[in-house]
């Protein structure tokens, strides 16, 4: 590195660096204003090297490059190609895994055993999540060169965990556990918002996101066309492009939406405000979506024995709609899912269900 001062009295410090792509030494300066101590070189060398690491691009981090840094880069990237809410979640989900390997780690040194033994969990659907999670974040690091080398991650194995369709045989409410929650609930709002979850099999950002004239009780349809979401307290477009979607209301949906819009009338005079929400808070803003899951898990399980999330309601509407027939397609369609692999897990048991039902009544017929 070597100085320059300028006639005013600034000076220019410049370095030399080798251009890995086509192998030519450039010259890259920065200029600061000095304070005549010996710390403005040590200022200078290292905005230097902060140009010169983002002029030569992955080339250059390869041998260095920390894990707390790939995860900011990681999560910077993410949000260049995603909605602002995917890269704060994805930050949020990598907060335990960056505490759990160390923001120091070297990423070329990390190994089968370490990351195994560093993000290990006695619980085994919490730590194959974060495998999970890792291996994703890895394997876009190879994939834009910032390492050479992620073999060892076939290496690493998932905990033995239940099976899909063992944790949804546990994920949705049968006919006699809805009706003893809502009966066990005491919060009218939720309660309301409850049942109509139950009802549409809306996940609970796209029920918080309604507007009042989105809710048509005269065509009996749910216009569908955005999400609340928490992690940036704000509303954006549906979580995909199948999720934007218009809904039939059954008799019993239609009851509880004009129900809804009735009570949220007498709130607003009630209270003083206005809102053009199909249901609010009682400032007229949008619902809590934290405060309503506490209030779920809590009470599911106190009431039913096992805690439980406001997403269990989309199984639970997947289950109701099998019971009576709807085809997978159609439930499918309704749910707003971009495939029917989730759809079809909860789909299959509870035909399954139905179908040990069937054979036990079949046992009972007989000639005399």
């Amino acid at each position: 590195m070597w100085s320059q001062k300028r006639p005013n009295g600034n000076v220019t410090y410049s370095e030399r660096y080798k251009d890995p792509l086509t192998g030519i030494f450039r010259t890259v300066s920065v200029t600061i204003k000095t304070t005549g101590r010996k710390s403005d070189s040590k200022v200078a060398e290292k905005a230097l090297e902060s140009k010169i690491s983002k002029l030569i691009g992955s080339a250059g981090k390869k041998e260095i490059l920390l894990f707390g840094s790939l995860c900011d880069q990681y999560v910077e990237w993410q949000g260049k190609i995603n909605k602002p809410q995917t890269a704060v979640n994805t930050q949020r989900h990598l907060a335990t895994i960056r505490r759990l390997i160390g923001d120091d780690a070297i990423v070329k040194n990390l190994t089968t055993p370490i990351v195994s033994s560093r993000l290990w969990d006695d619980n085994p659907i919490r730590y194959n999540e974060r495998i999970t999670r890792f291996k994703a974040m890895l394997r876009w690091t190879y994939r834009y060169d910032y390492v050479s080398d992620v073999s060892y991650l076939d290496k690493i194995t998932k905990a033995k965990a239940p099976t899909a369709r063992e944790k949804d045989a546990l994920k949705y409410l049968d006919h006699n556990e809805i009706s003893r929650f809502l009966d066990g609930m005491n919060v009218w709002k939720w309660k309301e918002l409850t049942e109509f979850l139950i009802l549409t099999g809306m996940r609970l950002g796209e029920a918080i996101a309604l507007n009042d004239d989105d809710v048509d009780t005269d065509s009996r349809e749910i216009s569908i066309s955005k999400t609340y979401s928490p992690a940036i307290s704000d509303v954006s477009t549906t979580k995909t492009f199948t999720s934007t979607r218009t809904i039939y209301m059954q008799d019993q949906l239609l009851e509880v939406c004009r129900r809804i819009k009735k009570e949220m009338r007498e709130d607003q005079i009630r209270y003083v405000y206005r809102t053009n929400l199909f249901m609010s808070d009682d400032f007229g803003g949008y619902i809590s979506h934290r405060t309503f899951e506490k209030y779920f898990r809590e009470n599911t399980e106190r009431i039913l024995g096992r805690a439980l999330t406001p997403h269990c309601l989309r199984h639970t509407h997947t289950a109701m709609l099998a019971e009576a027939g709807i085809p997978l397609e159609e439930i499918s369609r309704r749910l707003g899912h971009t495939n029917s692999r989730i759809t079809k897990e909860v789909y299959l048991h509870v035909t399954e269900k139905m179908k040990e039902r069937a054979q036990e009544r079949i046992k009972m017929v007989k000639i005399l």
